[in-house]
């Protein structure tokens, strides 16, 4: 029998081994290598589960969602990083809020110029946005258009800065209609000018508000509402509630300045203002000479009532500490939603059980990775963001040098394939114009790494961050990246089920942000 070579058992040996046993992976692969679709389904597929009852902050479903959440995160080894309780570090991160909405009992009157005074009626008449506690008042009407200022656009609505006050406002619903400036403002979401317009009332010192629209129609209420139809209309023996009936305040150590907005039908409307009036106001925005509308009123007086409920809530706070104890990246998803009223359940699969799974999986990727980071990664599922962003909020508020955070990953509906997208694969990034390094590594790696996703571009000026988390760290001048698929039917609907979920997708989206991640902690 022939002798083999030692050279030729060796070569045979290679031959047949293992490619991975001859190179090495390097612990971004294994890391990578960490994330599969069935981890991210039983995430998505469990936290909208009938069994959390739709995770509305302050609500049981909330309280069992973020136990869990620290669970998986104490069983992934990241060390908490929350409150510090008896010397121990826990993985939430509690504070509480006002939960408050408009009584059933309200007072409004409009005196007009000829000093006759008509009292209307709540529910007939109008409808009450109610502000952090009851409000009493009267005073003098001033005309504020829409009540809007966009310093870009070179639109402002107060051409009577000094006379707004403690006035009652009377006020457009929405945005332009026709124009340049309706143009530029259409694709502003809907929640980011409701929060426009509260601040510019703050700022300017509104003591109330009146609200109407040109159609005068007394205002539809919120779409998660099964019946869509105005709830005044509905045949049950007692009205339906809405997730959207109350709203929450924070800080409670500071107090609101928030005005009470009273939305009127076309009877208020026709007390207030000339119809033709407003018209000629509508023209005339965007030219050099906003109209200066006559108004037939000219005081009004009401007494805003509030149900004002004090409650707790918690972010999920968990992190793998870097060699670089001074910086740290972020990644932050917010795990509550709509909650349950009238035998619905909002389970939100998409919004947001997608997002954090993503954050889950990345964590998870991490620690597979074998090597601790350069920068410390931080990961944070935000309570309250459906109700005002304000888990992310209060932990800028708190956080003791925001300098540290070199960037925010935000995950916030990533599962779908969204209204504006034209293919299965896209994914809008986006991100503050000032950071474009960033679009130019999730490029890079989807190609290095064959990634089987299409970038939408979804720029962004500083100020206008669109309506998720990532909202509160622009405002704070930290770059973002915001991983979102768009909106869709089930938005915000009882129907937004995790079976309706693209899991590969979501498993791709949380593959690049995970090897995007781990190239920024370097």
């Amino acid at each position: 029998m022939k002798k083999l070579s030692t050279y030729t058992i060796l070569s045979t040996l290679l031959f047949h081994l293992p490619f991975a046993f001859i190179y090495a992976q390097s612990p971004k692969e294994k890391g990578l290598k960490a994330i599969d679709e069935g981890t991210i389904a039983s995430t998505i597929t469990y936290l909208s589960s009938d069994w959390m009852e739709g995770r509305e902050a302050g609500r049981p479903g909330a309280y069992k969602s973020a136990e869990y959440l620290a669970s998986m995160f104490e069983f992934m080894g990241l060390e908490p990083a929350g409150d510090v309780i008896n010397g121990k570090p826990t993985y939430f991160q509690a504070f509480d809020v006002l939960e408050y909405k408009a009584a059933e009992e309200q007072h409004l009157s409009i005196k007009n110029s000829k000093g006759q005074e008509f009292t209307f009626t709540n529910h007939t008449d109008f409808e009450v946005k109610a502000a952090p506690t009851s409000i009493n008042g009267g005073g003098n009407l001033i005309f504020v258009g829409y009540g809007l200022q966009v310093d870009s656009l070179g639109y402002d609505d107060f051409y009577e800065k000094s006379k707004l006050q403690g006035k009652i406002w009377v006020r457009l619903k929405g945005v332009p209609q026709e124009g340049q400036i309706a143009n530029s403002l259409k694709e502003v979401p809907q929640k980011q000018i409701h929060k426009l317009k509260e601040q510019l009332a703050d700022k300017y010192g509104a003591l109330a508000i009146i609200e109407i629209e040109l159609n005068g129609f007394l205002p539809q209420h919120a779409n998660n509402i099964p019946f869509r139809d105005n709830r005044k209309y509905y045949e049950g023996d007692r009205p339906l509630s809405s997730f959207y009936d109350t709203r929450i305040y924070s800080p409670v150590t500071k107090q609101s300045t928030i005005p009470p907005v009273f939305m009127g039908g076309e009877y208020i409307m026709a007390s207030l203002v000339d119809r033709t009036e407003v018209e000629t106001y509508e023209a005339s925005i965007g030219k050099s000479k906003l109209h200066k509308v006559s108004l037939l009123a000219s005081s009004a007086s009401f007494q805003a009532n509030a149900d004002v409920e004090r409650i707790r809530v918690r972010n999920v706070l968990a992190k793998i500490e870097g060699a670089k104890s001074d910086s740290l990246v972020m990644i932050g998803a917010h795990y509550d939603h709509l909650g349950k009223r009238e035998g619905y359940i909002w389970n939100g699969a998409d919004d947001n059980a997608s997002g954090v799974a993503a954050i889950l999986g990345i964590a998870k990727a991490a620690k597979a990775t074998g090597v601790k980071p350069n920068k410390t990664l931080l990961f944070a599922a935000w309570t309250a963001e459906e109700k005002g962003l304000h888990g992310s909020k209060n932990f800028l508020r708190t956080f003791e040098d925001k300098s540290k955070i070199k960037m925010y990953l935000n995950f916030d509906m990533i599962g779908r394939r969204g209204d504006w997208h034209s293919k299965d694969n896209q994914v809008s990034f986006i991100y503050n114009e000032n950071s474009p390094s960033t679009w130019t590594l999730n490029a890079d790696n989807i190609e290095k790494y064959n990634i089987n996703l299409e970038m939408f571009e979804g720029k962004t000026k500083q100020g206008q961050a669109g309506g998720s988390d990532n909202v509160n760290f622009d405002k704070e001048g930290i770059p973002y990246f915001w991983y979102h698929t768009g909106g869709h039917e089930d938005y915000h609907q009882v129907s937004d089920h995790a079976d309706k979920i693209m899991m590969d997708k979501a498993a791709e989206i949380t593959k690049l942000s995970f090897l995007n991640i781990w190239d920024m902690a370097k």
